[in-house]
C-alpha cells in the first residue's frame, strides 16, 4: 500500500477498491442486498464530482444522518475523496438535539433519512444543502441528477491538501454525564494507524474474496467510522443491517452469514448468550466485547462458545485514541483489558496527588500518551483540561495492573462514590445484587448526604416472576461487602435502566431518579 506525503485516506480506499472491483464490500443482512467495491467505488467517484460541482472544498463539514442501509457509506467515501470532514448524526436524535448539533457544526452538506434535517437547517437560517436517502424532492438521486458532471471515473482523483491539517471526521464522544463533546481527528493519524495494522489483520494478499464481518454500530460511533474505512483495506466485507437490530435479527445474521469479526456492547452481548435460539459463534476469529464495565461471565462463556483458537476479549478502546489502548491477549485473565501496546505510553497516577503509581493492585488515573485526537472541536476550554501540564492525556477512568502488567478497569472516575473517607466502586456492588436471582438490571448512583457526602443507591429491575424486595437487596450487600458500602441511599425498583443511544447508562439521568423517586 502506497504511503506518500499528504497520502489520505481517499487515495486509500481509491487504490484499494480499484485494484479488488470484484470483492463484495457490503451486504445488507435486512434486505438480502449487496454491492462489490467496483460499484460502491462507482457511486461514491460520482457524487464525489456533484459536491465538487456543489462547491465543497477540504475542509468543508458533511453531516451524515441514516441507519444502516447500503446507501449510508456512499456520501461518507465520496467525503473522504473530497477532504471534506464527516460529522456522524445520531439518527435517533430529536429536534432539539439536532438544533444543538448543527448550531455547533453548521455544515455544508447534509445528508440524512429523512426531510426532517431540513426543518432543523431552517430554525438555524443556515444555508445547509440538505439530501435525503428516502425518496422526494431532496433525494440523493435527484441530488446526483442535478449535479452530475458525467466526468470519466477512470480519470478522478482524490482532492490534495495537508494531511496534518484537514479532518477527516468529528466524532461524538461522551453523553455518560454532561454535554456531548466532538472529538477533531486528522487524516495523519489515522493513515499511520492503518499502515500499521493492516500487515498484522491480512494475511492473504491473493484472496480473490473477501471474508465477511459484523458492522453493527450507528454512525456516529467511532467504531462505524473505523469499520467503513478498515474494513474495504482490510479485505474484509462488512456485513450490516438496515433493520433494527433485534437480538433475533443479529443471531439470524451471524448463523447466516457465519461473520470472521465482530464487538458488540456488553448489554447485547449478554441477550445473545442467553436468547433460547441458537447462535453459532464458531465461525468468528475475533469477537470483543466493549462497554464501560464488562461483566466477568460474558468474556467466560465466550471462551467456552467459541473455538479455542479464536479471540474472544474484553476491549477497552477510547475516542480520543482512535481504538484500542491496549493488546489483546486471547489467553489473558478475565477481566482483563490486556497488557500495554506499542503505540501508546501509558502510566496510572493517585487521583488526587497526581503522584505516579508503581505497585501492582494500586487503583489509579490512567494518563496516555500516543496517536490521540487534535481538539475539541470549537471547544479549547475542554481540549486544555484534557490534558496534565507536561502532555499526558487523561482517560478519566481508574484502572489498576496486575504483576504480570495486565491491566483491569475499575470505574470512571467521577462515577465514584465517596462515603466519608471512603471511595466506593459502584460496578461492585453492581457485580453483587446482579447475584441475586430476582434481578434483571442493576445500576448504583447515589443521592448526597448533608454530613457522609454520599449515599450509594440500586437502582434495579425485577426479572419477571421475581418479587425481590428492597430488604433483601440491602441485605445481600450488607452480608458480602464492607460496612462503608451499604445502600443507606436505598433501593429504586424501575421497570428499565435509562441508557443513552450508545447503550452506555445515562448516569446523569439515573441521579435526578435517584433524587426524586421513591427509594425504599
Amino acid at each position: 500500500m502506497t504511503c506518500r506525503n499528504n497520502y489520505h485516506l481517499g487515495h486509500m480506499l481509491l487504490d484499494h477498491m480499484r485494484s479488488r472491483p470484484d470483492a463484495l464490500c457490503q451486504i445488507d443482512a435486512g434486505t438480502g442486498k449487496s454491492e462489490t467495491n467496483a460499484s460502491v467505488l462507482s457511486r461514491a467517484v460520482r457524487l464525489a464530482r456533484c459536491l465538487r460541482r456543489l462547491g465543497a472544498q477540504p475542509g468543508d463539514l458533511l453531516a451524515l444522518h441514516g441507519n444502516n442501509h447500503l446507501d449510508l457509506l456512499i456520501p461518507f467515501y465520496a467525503a473522504l475523496f473530497n477532504g471534506m470532514t464527516v460529522f456522524g448524526v445520531d439518527p435517533t436524535y430529536k429536534f432539539e438535539e439536532l438544533i444543538n448539533a448543527f448550531r455547533l457544526t453548521r455544515p455544508k452538506v447534509a445528508f440524512c433519512q429523512c426531510e426532517h434535517v431540513l426543518d432543523v437547517v431552517t430554525e438555524l437560517g443556515l444555508d445547509t444543502k440538505v439530501v435525503t436517502f428516502s425518496e422526494g424532492p431532496l433525494s440523493m438521486q435527484n441530488f446526483i441528477k442535478e449535479y452530475d458532471d458525467k466526468g470519466s471515473d477512470k480519470d478522478f482523483r482524490p482532492a490534495e491538501f495537508d494531511i496534518n491539517k484537514v479532518y477527516v471526521c468529528l466524532i461524538t464522544t461522551s453523553g455518560t454525564t454532561g454535554a456531548p463533546k466532538l472529538t477533531a481527528h486528522n487524516h495523519k493519524l489515522w493513515v499511520e494507524k492503518l499502515h500499521r495494522l493492516r500487515p498484522m489483520v491480512v494475511k492473504d494478499e491473493n484472496a480473490k474474496k473477501n471474508r465477511p464481518a459484523l458492522s453493527l454500530n450507528p454512525v456516529q460511533w467511532i467504531s462505524a467510522f473505523y469499520n467503513a474505512i478498515s474494513m474495504p483495506l482490510f479485505n474484509v466485507c462488512i456485513v450490516k443491517t438496515s433493520l433494527h437490530p433485534t437480538v433475533d435479527h443479529i443471531i439470524d445474521i451471524i448463523n447466516e452469514y457465519r461473520p470472521v469479526q465482530g464487538i458488540f456492547c456488553p448489554n447485547m452481548m449478554t441477550s445473545i448468550l442467553k436468547s433460547e435460539k441458537r447462535c453459532d459463534l464458531t465461525s468468528f476469529d475475533m469477537l470483543g466485547v466493549s462497554g464501560t464495565k464488562v461483566h466477568k461471565g460474558i468474556i467466560s462463556e465466550l471462551r467456552k462458545r467459541t473455538r479455542k483458537d479464536a479471540l474472544a476479549v474484553e476491549l477497552y478502546a477510547l475516542t480520543e485514541t482512535l481504538g484500542e489502548v491496549f493488546s489483546l491477549d486471547a489467553n489473558g485473565p478475565i477481566g482483563s483489558a490486556g497488557k500495554p501496546n506499542s503505540v501508546h505510553q501509558l502510566k496510572l497516577v493517585d487521583p488526587d496527588t497526581e503522584v505516579e503509581i508503581t505497585d501492582s493492585n494500586t487503583p489509579g488515573h490512567l494518563l496516555i500518551k500516543g496517536p490521540l485526537f487534535v481538539e475539541y472541536y470549537k471547544n479549547p476550554e475542554q481540549t486544555a483540561a484534557a490534558f496534565t501540564s507536561d502532555g499526558w492525556y487523561k482517560s478519566g477512568d481508574l484502572f489498576y495492573r496486575d504483576k504480570d502488567n495486565n491491566y483491569f478497569f475499575v470505574e470512571r472516575i467521577g462515577m465514584l462514590i465517596r462515603y466519608r473517607n471512603h471511595f466506593i466502586v459502584p460496578v461492585e456492588l453492581v457485580e453483587v445484587i446482579r447475584q441475586h436471582p430476582g434481578v434483571l438490571d442493576v445500576s448504583v448512583t447515589y443521592v448526597t448526604h448533608r454530613f457522609d457526602g454520599e449515599h450509594p443507591v440500586a437502582c434495579v429491575v425485577r426479572r419477571p416472576g421475581y418479587n425481590v424486595t428492597a430488604h433483601e437487596i440491602k441485605e445481600l450487600v450488607a452480608n458480602k461487602l464492607s460496612y462503608h458500602k451499604r445502600l443507606r441511599g436505598g433501593v429504586i425498583f424501575m421497570n428499565r435502566i435509562p441508557r443513552t443511544s450508545t447503550g452506555k447508562e445515562a448516569r446523569t439521568k439515573l441521579q435526578q431518579i435517584a433524587r426524586v423517586g421513591h427509594r425504599e
